[in-house]
């Protein structure tokens, strides 16, 4: 939602009260993300769906019907519950769809394909909605009403596997889910590395996210041209995800890993040495990075889930990216404040390195036959 921080101040909220709407949003997320994947493996991954439409629209209608701060509260209380119920579950879902077809060596195909499409649909959406705002500021969230609805009834056809088991929703029997999927992490050590990897990459990604505004007016990007960047960063991240099914019939899974890392290393570069153009350059290249990366360590991952804590397993992964992205945007806000972004990019730069080549070196020690690095 490109202008929910305009309709925020149009509707005569501060900075301080626009904070609180985003930590309510993110606490509401991480307390409920692993049992929202617990949920989806009990209760099936198409009643999980189902209910994250069904809180989005409750989110929409809130947003389009509220005028002040005790309205755009519950929307953010349901939209970090609405978020709780799919973190995971789509992927979860693909694959044992693809499992009980005996295709699941197509995942990152199908993977990379639900990805172009939905960013490439995300793009245009960027470029539209803040021209819908400037007609009518309430529009946007009754057509984000409109997608939820196409959502719950796309959901409310899906097929899906059979489940393995059913339980009764009892939180003894969601805590022994939630320990039953971390021995899972903890005895398969191609899992454990799989995840620290997509932990490493996606939260590097995710901290850059706050500082691209910042980036693009070091730049000197005026900020009508916002919108066609992030549109073009959103296609972009859908294509990388594409392209690395092409890229696996010539290259091995390291050797992938290690070409995302690079593509994320020169984007460091970029954002601390550049200016201009290779500042854009280097915002476009995180998204190719992002997408990429995302595609490959999503199937490392879920090769090595066993199908009853799948979508737990994969809420287990999304909790510890979060928590290590949280972690990294506290520590380079202050340090933006104390030297300047770029300068601040130098330092995470370093971090990252420190931390994929450490990803990189545990990998090959759980494989045995990572690329040297």
């Amino acid at each position: 939602m490109p202008i929910i921080v305009i309709y925020f101040l149009f509707n005569n909220l501060n900075y301080t009260q626009i904070g609180i709407l985003a930590a309510v949003t993110s606490i509401i997320h991480l307390s409920t993300e692993v049992h929202g994947g617990i949920f989806a493996d009990l209760k099936g991954k198409r009643t999980s769906l189902i209910l994250h439409s069904i809180f989005g629209i409750f989110t929409m209608l809130l947003y389009f019907i509220g005028n002040s701060f005790p309205w755009f509260l519950m929307a953010s209380i349901t939209y970090g519950i609405s978020g709780s119920f799919i973190s995971g579950t789509r992927n979860a879902l693909l694959y044992d769809s693809l499992k009980q077809l005996d295709r699941t060596s197509e995942f990152k195909k199908f993977n990379g394909k639900v990805l172009l499409y939905s960013h490439t649909i995300n793009a245009l959406i960027l470029l539209a909605v803040p021209f819908i705002y400037t007609y009518n500021n309430k529009l946007p969230f009754l057509i984000g009403v409109g997608f939820f609805i196409a959502s719950l009834i796309t959901a409310l056809y899906f097929v899906e596997p059979p489940m393995t088991r059913k339980s009764q929703s009892t939180l003894a029997m969601y805590n022994s889910k939630f320990i039953e999927a971390l021995k899972e992490v903890k005895l398969s050590k191609k899992l454990l590395s799989a995840i620290l990897m997509a932990m490493v990459t996606a939260a590097f990604v995710y901290m850059s996210a706050p500082f691209m505004q910042p980036l693009m007016q070091i730049a000197g990007l005026p900020i009508i041209y916002f919108g066609v960047v992030y549109a073009f960063m959103r296609a972009i991240m859908g294509l990388g995800g594409v392209i690395t099914h092409k890229m696996e019939k010539y290259l091995s899974l390291e050797k992938l890993l290690f070409i995302g890392a690079g593509i994320m290393v020169v984007s460091f570069l970029g954002f601390s040495l550049g200016a201009g153009i290779v500042i854009i350059i280097s915002l476009i290249l995180m998204k190719l990075a992002s997408g990429y990366n995302r595609i490959i360590l999503d199937d490392e991952i879920n090769k090595n889930i066993k199908s009853k804590n799948r979508t737990t397993v994969l809420s287990i992964s999304s909790l510890f990216q979060q928590l290590m992205n949280a972690g990294l945007i506290f520590i380079f806000g202050i340090v933006a404040d104390q030297i300047g972004i770029q300068n601040m990019f130098y330092y995470a730069l370093a971090l990252f390195l420190v931390c994929i080549i450490a990803a990189l070196f545990f990998m090959r020690k759980t494989n045995g036959k990572l690329i040297s690095i």
